[in-house]
């Protein structure tokens, strides 16, 4: 009898506990549990960081951990957009913008070679733009005029496809070859190619590239009770009959190869408005076609170009019905269990409040002081209860703070009735005490480090407000105060902030007149300058949660109504799950993998809600191998 290593050609280990990784066909012995134990294949769809604004019926290209997505709707069969989204495989950061705005277009490529071509401006549309990671460059058009919408697509920036298209140009009633037409780009010029043999049509979904496509059902004329099974196959010059799908399929997303593919969503009839939207992912191996776990979200207009592959796609935006969605999903299928990025309830503060200070270095040990009503209440919390420990010796909102639960600092703030102030206390753990005042008074500025080696920037020294915000820093050293060597790149308050006193961020915020900004000023001790500017705001989202969280090169900005999260990298903000009730003006802290927020201003008014949040994971799949 042969050994499982002979056969496989892995040995069986003896290990204590599971490792933190493995592949298929591996087994392992677990000595604790007393059970062999192996990693298992497991296909899901888990939620990513949303889009940075809804867009449907757009282009589609790259893989899940480099995706893009551009041009579309913001509101179905209306508002055409030219924004670009760049997603890395948790969230979404903006990109530069098309030249058009355009709906219903189809993209292919890599998300920093990619190529947007037709779909829908005013008429129907045969630009070409191309995209270099930066920003987009017109180049020829499609042989099509005056253009065709609703195009499936694949391939690369010098060998790339289109097939299918909805209309070719004005006019009451389709051309014959709608839906049929077959379009090849070689990087500078576009080709026609032979017709598909599909009766006319559209809403075909697709993958593949330029010489192996696979194109699958369609739509048919609207006020038909159906979608399609049709499948046919491209072989770089004719188009082929393949294997039908098991149901109607129409308007679906889709990634892969023409031998291991995907297609889910879309709809399952063609009546007016297509109302009837799916979850249904359907996986091909070449042979044949089989179920897969559903969407999530039931949704359509994905169709604009394959991403990924048939183990590792991402569906992005789309019409849910009533609306464009910004919602993103991504399937898995491997060995590897994913664990979505997720904000959780926490239990309520005592004391209902915004505006307040907080030090916050983990999720499980912080404290909040002060806040909104001019309260001194300072309250702890372990993870799970905040208890309310010795109070400011001074009562006031919009404080700035940092620190630990037992080594914190309170600067600045407001006293009643709005009198700035430059008052600093230091909290023990048990007992505030007044130190050394600010050099100048101040008022929600930005704030991080420790009560040895603080910092706070920004911020505002009268009313009104936006007319008195600064630029100046001050670095506290558990004694005195010294003005930081140079200035902020703009007057800023209400902004969030983390890192330490050589490393700080001070994010978004609240600037002179009366607006909002989404830049990032970054110190590194001496000078600050400026880095990637946050995106997802508006102008409540603006003055987030007043707390420092993260460092500078692993952020994480909350705030806002409606509720935004954001994370940092050093250079790039993007999208990650947002939060639960919108607030700004509360507190938070922690890091970009475990950060909580409390309190804030909410509609109808302040909340004691605490969320707390926990960044995307990833780990094997174990399963107990057993006899049945």
């Amino acid at each position: 009898m042969a050994t499982y290593r002979e056969i496989i050609g892995k040995k069986i280990k003896k290990v204590s506990s599971d490792p933190s990784s493995g592949t298929e066909g591996e087994m392992w012995y677990n000595s604790t549990t007393g059970t062999l134990r192996g990693p298992a294949i497991l296909s899901a769809w888990t939620n990513c960081g949303p889009l940075i604004s809804v867009q449907g019926d757009m282009a589609n290209v790259g893989t899940q951990t480099a995706s893009l997505c551009a041009g579309g709707s913001n509101n179905p069969g209306s508002e055409n957009v030219n924004i670009t989204q760049e997603g890395n495989g948790t969230g979404f950061s903006q990109g530069g913008n098309l030249n058009t705005e355009r709906r219903g277009c189809a993209g292919f490529g890599v998300q920093t070679s990619a190529v947007c071509f037709g779909g829908y401006t005013t008429t129907y549309d045969n630009n070409t733009e191309e995209y270099n990671g930066t920003a987009w460059t017109n180049g020829n058009d499609t042989p099509l005029s005056p253009g065709t919408a609703s195009w499936n697509s694949g391939g690369t920036l010098t060998a790339g496809l289109g097939y299918g298209g909805s209309d070719l140009g004005p006019g009451a009633t389709p051309p014959a070859n709608r839906g049929k037409q077959t379009i090849e780009y070689d990087g500078t010029n576009w080709a026609d190619g032979n017709q598909m043999t599909r009766t006319s049509g559209d809403g075909m979904t697709g993958f593949g590239i330029q010489t192996a496509a696979l194109a699958a059902g369609q739509s048919t004329p609207p006020g038909s009770p159906s979608a399609t099974t049709v499948v046919e196959n491209y072989d770089g010059t004719n188009w082929t009959s393949g294997t039908v799908t098991p149901a109607g399929v129409a308007y679906c997303g889709s990634g892969g190869t023409q031998t291991a593919g995907i297609i889910f969503g879309g709809v399952s009839d063609g009546s007016p408005g297509y109302p009837t939207k799916v979850t249904t992912t359907l996986s091909w191996d070449g042979t044949s076609w089989s179920a897969e776990p559903a969407l999530a979200t039931a949704r359509m207009g994905t169709w604009g170009g394959p991403v990924g592959s048939s183990t590792a796609s991402q569906l992005m935006g789309g019409n849910s019905g009533p609306g464009v969605v910004a919602n993103v999903e991504n399937f898995d299928s491997s060995t590897t269990a994913v664990t979505s990025a997720v904000w959780a309830s926490g239990n309520n503060l005592n004391t209902v409040r915004t505006l307040g200070g907080s030090a916050i270095p983990t999720v499980s040990d912080g404290i909040v002081f002060g806040g909104s009503g001019y309260t001194n209440v300072t309250e702890q919390y372990d993870g799970t209860t905040w208890t309310e420990k010795g109070d400011l010796n001074t009562a006031r909102g919009y404080i700035s703070g940092f620190g630990t639960s037992t080594a914190a600092v309170a600067a600045g703030g407001y006293t009643a009735p709005n009198n700035p102030q430059s008052l600093v206390e230091e909290f023990n753990g048990s007992a505030w005490s007044e130190e050394t005042n600010l050099p100048a008074s101040r008022k929600s500025a930005g704030n991080c480090g420790t009560l040895t080696a603080g910092l706070i920037m920004g911020g505002s020294t009268a009313q009104p407000y936006a007319a008195n915000v600064v630029n100046t820093a001050f670095e506290y050293n558990g004694t005195s105060w010294t003005a930081t060597p140079g200035n902020l790149p703009e007057a800023k308050g209400q902004g969030m902030s983390g890192g330490t006193q050589t490393a700080a961020y001070y994010a978004a915020g609240r600037i002179p007149p009366n607006t909002y900004t989404q830049k990032t000023a970054e110190y590194n001790g001496s000078s600050f300058s400026e880095g990637g500017d946050v995106v997802s705001i508006s102008e409540t989202t603006a003055q987030g949660a007043q707390g420092a969280t993260g460092t500078q090169t692993a952020g994480l900005a909350t705030g806002g109504q409606p509720a935004k999260t954001n994370t940092y990298d050093g250079t790039t903000w993007a999208t990650t799950a947002n939060f639960n009730t919108g607030r700004n003006k509360g507190m938070g802290g922690g890091t970009a993998t475990a950060a909580l927020i409390a309190g804030g201003g909410a509609a109808p008014g302040n909340t004691a809600a605490t969320e707390e949040f926990t960044a995307a994971t990833t780990a094997v799949n174990v399963k107990t191998l057993t006899q049945s």
